[in-house]
Parts: C-alpha cells; structure tokens; sequence
C-alpha cells in the first residue's frame, strides 16, 4: 500500500492507493471502500488506475478452523473491444491467479502455520 488512512483503519469512504509492477510496468490504483458491513466484509471501487472499471468485493465467512474470505472481483479493461479480448484471452486467468497468490499469503493462522 503507498497511502491509505494514517491509523490504518478503514473507514466508508476511505481511500487507499496502491503501487505494483505488472509486466514489467509500474501500476497505481486508488480505491474507495464503501458498504462496510462488519464483519461480513466490505467492497472497495477503483477511482483511478489502469483498468476501465474495478470493483472488488470482500467477504469474510465464520469457519470453525478460522475465518474464509471470499473475493469477487469484476473488472473492465480500458480501450473498448480491444480491452475486452485482452481480457477473455489473458488478464482473466492473470488476475484470478493474482488474487490466489495474495490470499495464500494472507492464509495463515493466528499461530503462524497455513490454514
């Protein structure tokens, strides 16, 4: 994250900015989070970035071993039928594998081993 709330607390309306490098090139994306419902989750919507639209929904599911997240995320490319054949080819297996990746990361438990 490069900028988001100074207490780190996520608030409705909240933005948050986040810096990547995707395929070699440099990415911000800022979001604006809204329908936070603790806590069963929230959303968050891009405002600016690379993609034509980005709306990303987090839900957080009670599980006996832990709690399960859920991401849904929806999502546009820029440039018209061009953008939409980049993303029936290519950035939906590369985004659905991103967030994979993130949320093996973000699966551990409370005592540090994988859930």
């Amino acid at each position: 994250m490069l900028e988001g709330p100074a207490d780190g607390v996520f608030t409705e309306g909240s933005t948050v900015t986040w810096r990547a490098r995707h395929f070699g090139i440099p990415f911000r994306l800022t979001t604006v989070v809204f329908d936070i419902d603790p806590p069963h989750g929230f959303c968050d919507q891009q405002v600016k970035g690379p993609f034509g639209a980005f709306h990303h929904e987090h839900v957080f599911i009670e599980h006996p071993d832990g709690t399960l997240m859920r991401d849904t995320i929806t999502f546009r490319s820029p440039f018209g039928p061009l953008g939409a054949l980049v993303d029936r080819l290519f950035m939906r297996s590369y985004m659905r594998r991103l967030i994979e990746e993130r949320n093996d990361v973000l699966a551990v438990s409370v005592d540090g081993r994988r859930a």
